[in-house]
């Protein structure tokens, strides 16, 4: 038998040790790659968690600043105001019953405080007129179940309005606001107290005394 066409094992063999000791190698790279895409993504999460953060504080930042930057320039305008209520040409003009440039007599009595409001000897102010005031009539009138007798039940008779209210109102446009309550007059002969019936005054029309005179409500 020839011997030479045989392959030789121990060439085979160390081929083989050759290629497991390749494959283990490689084994090991790829568990370390695996590692690292690992810790890169594990890195890349935490990058985006701080993006979204930043992000967010940014954001407050440009608010407060925005606020900040409103409040500056209301001071400005205040200040600015003030210098010109304090420095302007009004301040300048004394008038002409100031006598605070002039020396008092300490012997001199005392001038008495005059009181507020109205004071004794002179002419009341002229009332204002709202005539040249367009007007809008409201018209107020009693409910459904009023409009007949309490008794028989006949229906009431219009009898016009009763007295009406004026109120002055500021809106796009000024207008004088009329208020008329309707006024019923009994049509049978039944024995109840009231023979006529006016529409209530809703209590919007009659706000309180400080309010009226602040709106200028005419009684």
């Amino acid at each position: 038998m020839n011997t030479a066409l045989l392959p030789d094992t121990s060439s085979l063999a160390e081929q083989v040790r050759s290629l497991l000791a390749t494959v283990e190698c490689r084994r090991h790279e790829v568990a370390e790659l695996r590692q690292e895409n690992a810790d890169l993504r594990q890195v890349v999460r935490s990058l985006r968690c701080d993006v979204g953060y930043w992000k967010s504080r940014h954001a407050d930042a440009v608010k407060r600043n925005v606020k900040l930057q409103a409040e500056l320039d209301q001071a400005k305008a205040e200040i600015r105001q003030l210098k010109s209520e304090r420095f302007g040409k009004r301040s300048e003009k004394q008038s002409s019953t100031d006598r605070s440039n002039q020396l008092s007599d300490p012997q001199a009595p005392a001038a008495p405080k005059k009181r507020r409001g109205q004071q004794p000897g002179k002419p009341a102010p002229r009332r204002r007129d709202y005539s040249q005031l367009p007007v809008r009539e409201e018209v107020v009138d009693v409910a459904e179940q009023e409009k007949r007798c309490a008794c028989c039940g006949l229906s009431l008779e219009s009898i016009g309005y009763g007295d009406d209210h004026e109120q002055i109102e500021i809106e796009t446009v000024v207008y004088r606001r009329v208020i008329k309550r309707k006024r019923y007059r009994r049509t049978c002969s039944c024995e109840v107290p009231a023979k006529t019936l006016t529409a209530p005054c809703h209590q919007s029309y009659f706000p309180r005394a400080s309010t009226a005179r602040a709106s200028g409500f005419i009684y």
